[in-house]
């Protein structure tokens, strides 16, 4: 209740449901001699209901208590103190008022007050580390931006009406009246933001690291300075056949701590091992004395080198390490980007990335598989610390103590000499051409042809550094898909028939999914796919049986009709899980050929349209009694057509945000010749300009190198797969515009920033100076520019970008859809 003028202290009444008190009875004074009334007492302010307040109260307690539990991932930090101690005062709060206490008011204002204290605290936090983080990476990105603001909200919201109603309804914020004059409270408040404000500007100031001096005096002049030394390498000795790549995850030790005025090189090579038969990675750090020629340096450093790859680092600044604020230390190195000393021992960035290190923190203790950034321990330990003794887990200040984060400029020399610079594992200065798109093309090409084993299932996982391969995580779908990138670009220009290679892995694929067929229905008339074939069950998924059902019905012309009755039951299966609104039930019992009903996954609606599309054509075209007839098909597509485009994304959100509907557009564009539609052909088209948004372009504030790339900014990199499927889409909604007449510029310059993204993507000669030898890696793409792994369907998927994206560009040979009908 708000105070009088004579300030008497805060009430101490206990807070209760009854009406408001009824107005004071006015003194009985004689009215004036004008005959007026007197005017009646203003009623008095109303103490708040103490169910209203003990109920908001514990609603918040376990709120506040889950996220001092769970959010840290370390105990006892500032942030889970204060947020458990905000719980404990809402928790007591409630009980108080619920009760009722005569010390529930004072529990309410003293939780009010804490609650903007709270609001305070987070508010600086966040403040502070956005300023740190954008500081060392140049910009936040307008995603990671609007993360951050989403995040204050939250919190804003859980504590700052709350808070206001509390003080309001408690005695207000006396030293804020205006009758007052300034209290030392006041002056207080604005000391403090002073100091915020300063403590900002240094935030800013200090993740700026410190120069080193580099060959040529300028990093603009660098590479000239490194080929200068590099003009005797045609003069070094040749390396053994079969020599190791460059891979060393030891850290580079150094004459002294890289510092400022110190330059530094490292520089890995090829050097003979004990067997003179026999070579083998070795690092050498060059730091010459302050005005000493470090070009000549390395010129001195290679007489001891073998001829073929090297990799340069030049350290070209400095910092010790900082955090980026509470809960963020592991974006304290940028990845991909920076890397990291202890003392006089170093590792470089690609070493880091090779390792995966960027993807080894796990902030939240609750979600283990959620992982982003470094992880400081076990940096510590690559660079040679050992464990620390009791097994105690240090906190953020013990972790950073001693390290160094470094900037550096990349560069590798391939076997011929040639001098390329790199950033992370990519080349950003590869140009979108005919050439290289052709280029990028075969070389995803060649690597999933080499990618097969001979029972016709593909390498899954590729570690592109250490060489290891998994065939674990097997997946019908992601089979299924790289066999359809193989016949929808990897058959013969023209017309012409597939070369023999690819028939061959083609067919062998085919197989494979063949022998995973089970039947049901009458006369076995109904088919599904399950992995393992064994496994126990009638209850089969629509996800792997309808985009295997695309890969048949798209490989056809490439292996002939041999597998035309599996065909038919295919379809058979996804028409049978077809709902009477035209949607797909995710799951089929196939001894009953009744759909089961339920929530479906991503990706299959739109895998389930393109395959009935295509069998609707294939039907119409070439009728057999294998296959369901061609009306019954293109009624199927029909209704299909009609929920995705009206009814599926029919509510408030599609205004906004889409999930992933990629395939919808790739059904949409093999529907062009034989089952047009405008509602389904404008809901490709709507999902791609939403996506669109996504995409990083040269306004959006980042890295060159991260430029077409489909993210949020330069904190967390672009994942290729994201960037292709993206590709992939707006391919499809590029063939359907053509179709419909409409103006292409804005998605031509579009799909060429992201195919240019993908051509710097993919390893290249140049890029594998530290690949394996024992398996193919050239063409291969990783899941992002700092996460060096390699999946099966990340190469289909960027292949398919490239082959079709460059078909629209005109930059590959071939057409990417079929001659439109009418609409």
């Amino acid at each position: 209740m708000q105070a009088p003028d004579t300030d008497p202290s805060a009430p101490s009444e206990p807070l209760h449901d009854s009406a408001p008190p009824a107005a004071p009875i006015a003194d009985a004074a004689a009215p004036s001699d004008r005959g007026a009334a007197p005017a009646p007492a203003a009623p008095a302010p109303s103490p708040p209901r103490r169910w209203a307040v003990g109920l908001l109260s514990a609603l918040h307690a376990p709120v506040f208590a889950w996220a001092a539990l769970s959010l840290p991932f370390r105990p006892w930090t500032l942030f889970a103190v204060a947020t458990a101690a905000l719980a404990l005062l809402h928790a007591a709060t409630a009980a108080l008022s619920l009760l009722p206490h005569p010390l529930a008011p004072r529990a309410f204002r003293a939780t009010s007050f804490a609650s903007l204290g709270y609001l305070a605290f987070l508010s600086y936090g966040l403040l502070s580390s956005a300023v740190y983080v954008a500081s060392l990476n140049r910009g936040l990105g307008t995603g990671i931006a609007a993360a951050l603001l989403a995040v204050w909200a939250v919190v804003a919201l859980l504590t700052l009406p709350f808070a206001c109603w509390g003080v309001a309804s408690t005695g207000g914020l006396r030293l804020l009246r205006p009758e007052r004059r300034p209290t030392p409270a006041l002056a207080a408040l604005a000391a403090l933001a002073l100091l915020a404000a300063i403590a900002l500007l240094f935030r800013h100031r200090v993740a700026k690291a410190d120069v080193l001096p580099v060959p040529g005096g300028a990093p603009s002049r660098t590479g000239a300075a490194l080929r200068e030394a590099l003009s005797s390498f045609d003069a070094l000795p040749a390396p053994p056949a079969k020599a190791p790549s460059l891979m060393t995850t030891a850290p580079a030790a150094c004459p002294a701590p890289p510092e400022p005025g110190r330059p530094t090189l490292v520089v890995t090579h090829l050097a003979r091992a004990e067997d003179p038969q026999r070579a083998a990675a070795a690092t050498r750090c060059l730091q010459p004395a302050p005005g000493d020629d470090l070009a000549a340096a390395l010129r001195g450093a290679l007489a001891e080198a073998l001829r073929g790859p090297l990799k340069i680092d030049v350290v070209s600044a400095v910092q010790p390490l900082a955090s980026p604020g509470p809960g963020l230390v592991g974006l304290a190195l940028r990845p991909g980007l920076d890397g990291l000393c202890l003392a006089e021992r170093c590792l470089m960035p690609w070493q880091l990335i090779a390792t995966d290190a960027f993807n080894t923190n796990a902030p939240l203790a609750g979600v283990p598989d959620f992982r982003f950034g470094v992880d400081l321990a076990v940096l510590r330990r690559a660079l040679g610390e050992p464990e620390p003794p009791g097994g105690r887990a240090p906190d953020d200040a013990a972790l950073r103590r001693g390290l160094a984060r470094i900037e550096t400029l990349s560069y590798a020399v391939d076997a011929d000499g040639v001098l390329h610079l790199l950033s992370r594992i990519g080349e950003p200065s590869v140009p979108l051409t005919e050439a290289t798109a052709q280029r990028a093309a075969a070389a995803a090409q060649r690597y999933i042809l080499g990618a097969q084993r001979k029972d016709g299932m593909f390498r899954y996982i590729v570690d592109p550094f250490t060489g290891r391969a998994s065939f674990d995580g097997f997946s019908i779908a992601r089979q299924a898909g790289t066999t359809l990138a193989l016949c929808e670009l990897g058959g013969g220009d023209g017309g012409a028939p597939a070369r023999p290679e690819l028939r061959k892995v083609v067919q062998r694929s085919l197989g494979l999914l063949a022998k995973l067929e089970r039947k049901g229905g009458e006369g076995g008339a109904v088919g599904a796919l399950f992995y393992p074939a064994d496994s126990p069950g009638t209850v089969a998924s629509l996800n792997p049986t309808a985009l295997s059902l695309v890969a048949f019905l798209s490989c056809r012309d490439v292996v002939g009709d041999g597998h035309d009755a599996l065909i038919g039951r295919l379809a058979r299966m996804v028409l049978a899980t077809q709902r009477d609104d035209g949607g797909f039930a995710p799951q089929l019992d196939l001894a009953r050929v009744a759909p089961i009903l339920g929530p479906t996954q991503l990706y299959e609606g739109g895998q389930s349209v393109l395959a009935l599309t295509l069998l609707e054509a294939l039907a119409a075209r070439d009728p057999r009694p294998e296959l369901p007839p061609a009306a019954e098909v293109r009624a199927a597509v029909d209704r299909a057509m009609e929920y995705y485009a009206n009814r599926y994304w029919d509510h408030f959100a599609s205004d906004f945000v889409y999930m992933e509907e990629n395939w919808h557009c790739l059904a949409a564009r093999a529907a062009l010749g034989h089952h047009r539609r405008d509602d389904y052909e404008r809901f490709c088209l709507d999902y791609v300009a939403f996506k669109s948004r996504l995409v990083l372009d040269e306004d959006s504030d980042v890295a060159p190198d991260l430029v077409g790339g489909y993210g949020f900014g330069n904190v967390l990199p672009p994942h290729n797969t994201s960037t292709a499927g993206f590709g992939e889409a707006l391919a499809g909604a590029m063939a359907v515009k053509e179709a419909r007449g409409e103006d292409l510029a804005r998605e031509r310059a579009l799909m060429e920033r992201v195919l240019g993204f993908l051509v710097r993507q993919q390893w290249s000669p140049a890029t594998c100076f530290a690949c394996s030898r024992d398996v193919i890696v050239e063409g291969g793409f990783s899941e992002s520019m700092a996460s060096p792994r390699i999946r099966i369907d990340y190469v289909q998927h960027a292949w398919a970008a490239l082959g079709h994206g460059g078909r629209m560009l005109g930059l590959v040979p071939g057409r990417s859809a079929p001659a439109a009908g009418p609409l």
